[in-house]
This record gives C-alpha cells, sequence and structure tokens, in this order.
C-alpha cells in the first residue's frame, strides 16, 4: 500500500542531486582545463611554427661566405650558387609555389630493415636518404658535389687526407647539436664489423681514419690515391647521432631493423621503431636546418604485384608508379589517367641493367658454371631480343656489359652476344655436356642438366621473363627450375651464396661506375662478389683504373674492363630498359634533366624540387 515518501526517498533523491551537480561542476572545470590546454597547446606550435619560420629564413638567404674560411672553400664560385639548396630556392619564388599535401609511393616489396648500417636493398635506401644526410650531396644539373653538411673541403697536395669545415647550426631531428664528434663516430661505424658486414667495409676500405680538430672541423685520412677518394668520404657515408646510438651495444645495432635518427628533411615518429611490412611515414622535420621541403610527408605502402601496383594508381591512393610495359600502353589508351598524370619515358646514365649470375663455387667446390664455355653458351641460348621486343614492347635493349652505353666507359665496339643455338650446344659439347636420345641435354657426369635460377617474387613481369627462359633453355634440353623468393628470404640466399644461379638488377652508383664491387675477386668472401668470379686481370685493370687520376686514360681503362667481363660472362648481361615514370599531375616542377633523367633521384640525398600548389593540394 502506497505510504507516500518517507524520509528515506527524500534523502535518496536529494544525494542524487548532489551527484549530478558535483558532475557537472566537474565537468566545467574539465572543460575550462581543456581549454586551457588547447591554449597552452596552440601556443607551443604556434611557437614553433614562429621558430621554424625563422629557422628557414635564415637558411633560405643566399649564404654570404664569411662562414667558409677561404682555405677550406671547394670553389671560387659565388658562394650561392655553390649551395644545395639552389634549385630549391629558386622554385620556391614561383607564384604558385606552396608547402603542403603528400607524396606516396610503394614499394613491390615488404623492406626488412631501414637500419642505413645494416640494411642492403635500393628499398632501404630510398627511406633512409631523406632521414639522414652526409657531409656534402650532388647538384644533379652540375653534376658535381657540393657542400652539406660540410661548409667546405681542402683536398692535401698529396691527396692522402682532406680536411672538412662542418656547419654550425645543424642539429638532428630530436634537437642535439651535430658537431665533429658525431662525423668521427659515424666514421667509425663503418669500418667496425661487429656491426657493418664485410661488403660495406670493402666498400670505404681507402678510408683509413677520421680525426677531430676541433668542434667543426675533421680530417679524414686515405689509404692511397683513389679516384673516388672525395666522392666516398663526403657523399658516402651517413652522419648519425654519437649520442643516440651509444646508447646501444654493437650487437643491438647490428639486430635492430631501425634506429634511425638523423639530421635530413625528414624524419620517422619513432626513430626506435619499425615493423617490417608496415606502411613507412616520413614526417617533415620541423628542426631541419637547411631550406624546409616542400612535402609535409613521403609515404611508403607495401604493394607486391604489378596489378596491385597499377589498380592503387588508377584510383589515386599512390601518387608515383613506373608501370610495366604494357600498363604504360594502357595508360596511354585512358583519357581519364592522362587528363589527372603527367608520364615520361626516358634514358638515364644511372639506369641500372638485368643480370643472370652463375654462381661458380658452391659448398667450397667449383661449379658447371666455373668453365667459361658454359657461361657463353647459356648467354647464346637466350633469345634476349625477342624478350625485349615481346615482353618490354621495344621499351628494353640488350646490353653487353655493366656500363651503360651513354657513357664513356661503354665500349662501342662490343656487340652483344647473339642469340646461336647451334654454336652455344657446340661449347657445351666442347665442355663434356651431351644429348641423349631424347634431347635432354646431360652434365659431364652423364645427369640430366637442371639450372635452378633464384628470382624476386611479386612480379608479374619478371614472371614472364623467366617463363620466356624455360621455354627457350628447353629447346637445348635444359631444364630450368623457377625459384622465386620474397625479398627477405632472397637477401638471405645471396649473403649466404646459396643459391645457384640468381637474376636481379644492378643500379648505376654514379655517373661513372666503379665494378669492383661485384667483380674483383677480393670481394668473394665479404662483399658482392656473391658468384666467386675471379680473373686477375680483370683485378689488375680495376685497381690500375683507381688511382689513374686522368679521366680519358681511365675511361679506356674501364673500356678494357668491359671486354674482359664480355669474353667472360660472369653474369649473363641482359638488358637495359627505359624509365616509364608516371605521376600525378598535381605535383608541379616535376621535368626531366639531360642524361640525369627525372629532377628527383629517389636514392640520393639531394632535395626534393617538386611541390604542389595551395589550390591542388588534398592529402594532409
Amino acid at each position: 500500500m502506497d505510504q507516500g515518501f518517507r524520509f528515506k526517498d527524500v534523502l535518496v533523491i536529494v544525494l542524487l542531486v548532489g551527484v549530478l551537480v558535483t558532475l557537472w561542476v566537474g565537468m566545467i572545470q574539465n572543460d575550462r582545463q581543456w581549454s586551457r590546454l588547447n591554449v597552452i597547446e596552440d601556443s607551443i606550435s604556434n611557437q614553433t611554427k614562429d621558430l621554424t619560420a625563422i629557422r628557414q629564413q635564415i637558411a633560405e638567404l643566399p649564404a654570404r661566405g664569411a662562414v667558409i674560411e677561404e682555405s677550406l672553400a671547394t670553389t671560387t664560385a659565388a658562394p650561392d650558387d655553390n649551395s644545395p639548396f639552389r634549385r630549391l630556392r629558386a622554385v620556391k619564388q614561383r607564384p604558385d609555389y606552396a608547402q603542403g599535401d603528400w607524396l606516396v609511393d610503394a614499394f613491390q616489396s615488404e623492406v626488412p630493415k631501414i637500419n642505413e648500417l645494416t640494411s642492403g636493398d635500393v628499398y632501404s635506401r630510398v627511406v633512409y636518404t631523406k632521414v639522414l644526410e652526409p657531409l656534402a650531396t650532388y647538384d644533379l644539373e652540375k653534376r658535381e658535389l657540393v657542400p652539406l653538411l660540410a661548409e667546405g673541403w681542402q683536398m692535401a697536395d698529396d691527396g692522402l687526407s682532406v680536411t672538412v669545415r662542418l656547419r654550425r647550426n645543424v642539429t638532428f631531428s630530436n634537437g642535439d647539436p651535430m658537431t665533429a664528434d658525431d662525423v668521427v663516430y659515424s666514421f667509425g661505424l663503418i669500418r667496425n664489423a661487429n656491426i657493418v658486414d664485410g661488403r660495406l667495409i670493402q666498400y670505404y676500405r681507402h678510408i683509413t681514419g677520421c680525426e677531430k680538430i676541433d668542434d667543426y672541423t675533421v680530417r679524414i685520412d686515405f689509404e692511397k690515391v683513389f679516384y673516388e677518394n672525395l666522392y666516398r668520404a663526403v657523399f658516402g657515408i651517413m652522419i648519425h647521432s654519437k649520442k643516440f646510438l651509444s646508447q646501444y651495444t654493437d650487437e643491438q645495432i647490428r639486430q635492430h631493423p631501425a634506429l634511425l635518427l638523423g639530421t635530413g628533411p625528414y624524419r620517422i615518429a619513432d626513430p626506435t621503431r619499425y615493423t617490417p611490412g608496415e606502411t613507412i611515414v616520413l614526417l617533415r622535420n620541423d628542426r631541419y636546418w637547411g631550406v624546409s621541403p616542400s612535402l609535409d610527408r613521403i609515404v611508403y605502402r607495401i604493394i607486391q604485384s604489378d596489378q596491385a601496383m597499377d589498380l592503387a594508381f588508377r584510383n589515386g591512393e599512390i601518387d608515383l608508379h613506373l608501370p610495366t610495359p604494357e600498363q604504360h600502353l594502357a595508360l596511354l589508351e585512358d583519357p581519364v589517367m592522362l587528363d589527372r598524370t603527367q608520364h615520361f619515358v626516358y634514358e638515364q646514365i644511372r639506369s641500372g641493367y638485368r643480370y643472370i649470375a652463375w654462381n661458380q663455387v658452391r659448398g667450397g667446390e667449383p661449379t658447371l658454371y666455373a668453365d667459361r664455355r658454359v657461361r657463353q653458351a647459356l648467354t647464346m641460348l637466350l633469345d634476349r631480343e625477342r624478350v625485349c621486343e615481346e615482353i618490354f614492347l621495344g621499351f628494353s635493349t640488350v646490353t653487353s656489359g655493366p656500363f651503360h652505353e651513354i657513357g664513356d666507359q661503354d665500349d662501342p665496339s662490343i656487340e652483344p652476344w647473339p642469340y646461336d643455338p647451334d654454336r652455344a650446344i657446340a661449347l657445351l659439347e666442347e665442355a663434356g655436356f651431351r644429348r641423349d636420345d631424347k634431347g635432354t641435354m646431360l652434365t659431364p657426369e652423364g645427369e640430366p642438366f637442371k639450372i635452378q635460377i633464384t628470382y624476386p617474387a611479386g612480379s608479374d613481369l619478371g614472371q614472364k621473363i623467366m617463363l620466356a627462359f624455360k621455354d627457350q633453355y628447353a629447346l637445348a634440353g635444359i631444364n630450368l627450375e623457377l625459384n622465386p623468393q620474397k625479398w627477405a628470404l632472397l637477401l638471405q640466399s645471396m649473403n649466404s651464396k646459396d643459391f645457384e644461379a640468381i637474376t636481379l638488377g644492378w643500379g648505376a652508383g654514379g655517373f661513372e661506375g666503379d665494378i669492383e664491387q661485384m667483380f674483383h675477386s677480393r670481394n668473394i668472401p665479404n662483399g658482392d662478389n656473391r658468384n666467386a668470379y675471379s680473373n686477375p686481370d680483370l683485378d689488375a685493370l680495376i685497381e690500375k683504373a683507381h688511382v689513374t687520376l686522368d679521366r680519358e686514360e681511365r675511361m679506356e681503362i674501364w673500356r678494357q674492363c668491359h671486354r674482359i667481363l664480355h669474353e667472360d660472362q660472369p653474369y649473363t648481361f641482359l638488358f637495359r630498359s627505359k624509365v616509364r615514370f608516371w605521376l600525378d599531375d598535381r605535383f608541379a616542377n616535376v621535368h626531366e634533366m639531360p642524361v640525369v633523367g627525372m629532377n628527383y633521384t629517389s636514392t640520393w640525398p639531394v632535395p626534393i624540387e617538386w611541390y604542389v600548389p595551395a589550390e591542388m593540394q588534398f592529402r594532409q
């Protein structure tokens, strides 16, 4: 029976009202605290932007030359003409120039590491060259070194050392200043066998030391006169933070997938964290000492097939695309894509070449490929011209060696080995091979001749090439076993030299290629001569080229090297391809440069000159 409100009921109601009032007051106070935090955050953000703007205004002022001692100047030209940001400053004067937007690119394989000291693939280099910087960069237009982290340098008269004066306004992306201690430490890293592998130690073996003169001066010493001493010292070695990396043991540095902290225009959100297979995001470095980059972010997605890559570009999910020949022709027929993209087809001297490397020693024993006649025969059994026409649709040409035909190192008198099955079979018979009644090619031991060829998985174009080669070898009774591998596993196979034949591509390191890395016998144990090729005559010529400072004399030595490699065929040199380059149309200042290619090179630490006008920006 209803007895009305009792005292207990009234007390409960009062308590509930009290709780509600308390919550309401707390929310008001919380809102006020959040408002104050937002004000503080906005204030800090604005101060950061103001400081960044001031820093950039200072950086973008033409250098006056007073900061560079005359004895350490690298050129007699006007100081700003020798600036690494000369071209970027000019771009920033355009009326439609604006900062902002992202560049979204993609890799066709997972990147195992982005640790500059221990990664050895091109994908990781694309990433870390935007985060780390060397002492000098490369002016793509003038095709010469210009100071970057250095203010200038002076080579000793005997060519056995160079004194480098460092910039004073450089900090790492965490705010720590860069000094001579960081440079000396970085030069020590590339000689530390507990961290880097033997191939890197071999490459920089001519650099014997780096000594601190004062906080902003170092002297780099060389073992002997070598035509690339300066290039490798000031352009090849990235500068790391001693304070940051010294927190880790040698083994921790060697095993870590990242540890990527630099002075460059971009940074990763956490330099200590990277998971292979994840999208890589580079953020603008607001503490950058130089001229601020135009793009807020550069993003690298992982898209492992040609079809998926093409679809992503057509859908606007990525901005840059290097299509297969078939995809390129299809894009040219699509008016929608032509309307919203820009495209280029070009050759550049730094374009690499595809090859098949024949492993001549495996398990400590010579293989069938140790016989030069076998290597020559395997080259002549491949109809490379047909592959260029039918698979590359005319966008590739057969090559005869490691040097690009448009450069001076190539011997133009050398013709590629022809497609000549009769001559190839005669060479194999001379080497002890024979065909049985069924047409199967038998080895000198009487076993069917089978070749397992290893190559990167995921590329439809690469798979087509391998299937064509399989058919061509089958005509001679040879069974080509296809062994596609994911990139991380393939790197393990290469580094352990656990392969029979492998097909990949070499990119040119610079405008003059040094072939010691892959063909000198000293690089068999710990370098990139993974197929154990050895020729004392070639070794001697490479060493002679290294100490020949006269360019024309050196070019003739390289041409002699070309002739030896053509005869020896340690690689079957396959073909070079023209670059098919597509980019979203919102990017401005995109153009070709003579010999160089595009005015953006993804694997060199040079300023990016592209930008997106404000009205065209949409990624943020």
